[in-house]
């Protein structure tokens, strides 16, 4: 048979080259990636979150103030974090839309165990002077870059796995990790706790250097895997691959961003305030032992991982908007009656107070991963979602334990930071009125 060839003129036009075919996924590598993403960003968020579930202790160890003001002092080094946040997902996410999710995600988790076991050997304010808080903050910035790239990638990572139909189960494990990482740091703290003599001498170091080798378990797995069939189509379509995914999303998809922005900003405000701010709160202002005031906390945790789970389910079977409404109508209501069940002061009251929070906030937080995924196409996904949700985090997120603190030490009130949040969630709200219904629909490639 003759060779069959093609001739080309010079006003020929060269058309672009077809689509590689999707790569054959079956569901033994989803339930894989679903493992192993989800043990990785377990380790991940263990070690950003523990900062937050240690303060109270940090506050005697680093500042040598006392009181409100050590813990004020404290949460402003929190929010350090949140301004590093927006330059790792800057950074991250464009070598994850240009390079590959997998290696980022690799790279971050050890960074991540790295600069968080290096807090476990810091010298205190007593032994240092002002150079330990110094110290403190440099580590805490390198967590926020980490963090900046960790939820895109791991979101994009997770959604980009999922078996059709299934985009909002996978997603909403990416939330679930998180709240189970703060439950695993919550209770390293609690046992570190049990031990008050020991507590402020080294105690508290312990759950710091446990990161480390949490960190090489997450390295590990997360090299087992293998990039997502989305992105590996991508990059054999050469033609469709973005030299600048940030900008793109930026010149393209600026309103997506900033209504994805605006559905995560009121929930992240105040899972910071209640998951992060309300313990050290009750400790330190209420004189609820600590013990109580965390045991309490990992409750509402625990109710907030499993309620995300079951609506990310429910939303796959249903649609996603009806439940992200719901939850933002539920975060401007349920602010003032889950504090005051909080400061009762006992463990089952904080226990109610924070599950009620916990059960208000998983319809929106629950479902943002698969949402803000499906709201990118494949070449700007993780940059697109990563810039959108580290936006809300570095203006209202990592700003709320500051923010709350200080207005509980102008005013003298408890229940200022109520408002706060009731206010914030608002913007959830006017996010999810915005949003278009996602769930549906397949994910967009171009």
């Amino acid at each position: 048979m003759a060779e069959e060839t093609t001739t080309r003129g010079p006003a020929a036009r060269v058309e672009p080259r077809a689509a590689a075919p999707r790569p054959a996924r079956g569901r033994g590598s989803s339930r894989r990636a679903l493992v192993a993403a989800s043990v990785g960003n377990v380790i991940e968020w263990y070690d950003f979150v523990l900062y937050g579930a240690s303060a109270f202790v940090l506050a005697q160890v680093f500042f040598p103030q006392g009181g409100s003001a050590a813990l004020l002092s404290t949460f402003a080094t929190f929010g350090v974090a949140f301004l590093f946040r927006p330059v790792g997902a800057l950074v991250l996410s464009h070598v994850g839309d240009r390079v590959g999710r997998r290696d980022v995600l690799a790279g971050s988790v050890l960074a991540m165990a790295v600069a968080t076991a290096l807090i476990a050997v810091l010298p205190t304010h007593a032994q240092a002077g002002v150079a330990a808080p110094l110290l403190l903050l440099a580590l805490r910035a390198v967590q926020g870059f980490c963090a900046g790239g960790e939820y895109g990638g791991s979101a994009t990572f997770l959604v980009e796995y999922a078996p059709e139909g299934r985009r909002g189960w996978f997603g909403a494990w990416q939330t679930a990790t998180i709240g189970i990482g703060s439950a695993l740091a919550t209770v390293a703290v609690l046992v570190a706790s049990l031990s008050p003599q020991t507590l402020f001498t080294w105690g508290w170091r312990v759950p710091f250097a446990l990161a480390l080798p949490l960190g090489l378990v997450g390295l590990y797995l997360r090299l087992q895997l293998e990039e997502t069939p989305e992105f590996q189509r991508v990059r054999a379509a050469a033609a469709t691959t973005r030299r600048a995914p940030a900008a793109e999303v930026l010149r393209s998809h600026g309103r997506t961003v900033l209504v994805g922005a605006a559905l995560v900003s009121g929930a992240t405000l105040s899972m910071y305030v209640f998951q992060n701010y309300v313990p050290a709160f009750l400790a330190t202002a209420r004189g609820v032992p600590l013990t109580t005031a965390l045991g309490g906390n990992l409750v509402g945790i625990a109710v907030f991982a499993a309620a995300s789970l079951l609506f990310g389910r429910l939303s796959d079977a249903t649609a996603r908007r009806p439940f992200l409404l719901l939850g933002a109508v539920a975060l401007v209501l349920c602010p003032l009656p889950a504090y005051l069940l909080d400061a009762r002061g006992s463990f089952w009251a904080i226990a109610l107070g924070q599950g009620l929070f916990g059960l208000a906030v998983a319809p929106l937080m629950g479902l943002v991963p698969s949402v803000l995924a499906e709201l990118f196409p494949t070449p700007v996904r993780f940059s697109g979602l990563s810039i959108s949700y580290t936006l809300a985090n570095a203006v209202l997120g990592g700003t709320a334990p500051l923010v709350v603190a200080w207005l509980f030490t102008a005013t003298g009130s408890g229940s200022s930071f109520v408002w706060y949040c009731s206010a914030a969630a608002l913007l959830s709200l006017v996010g999810a009125l915005l949003v278009r219904e996602t769930g549906r629909r397949a994910l967009a490639r171009a």
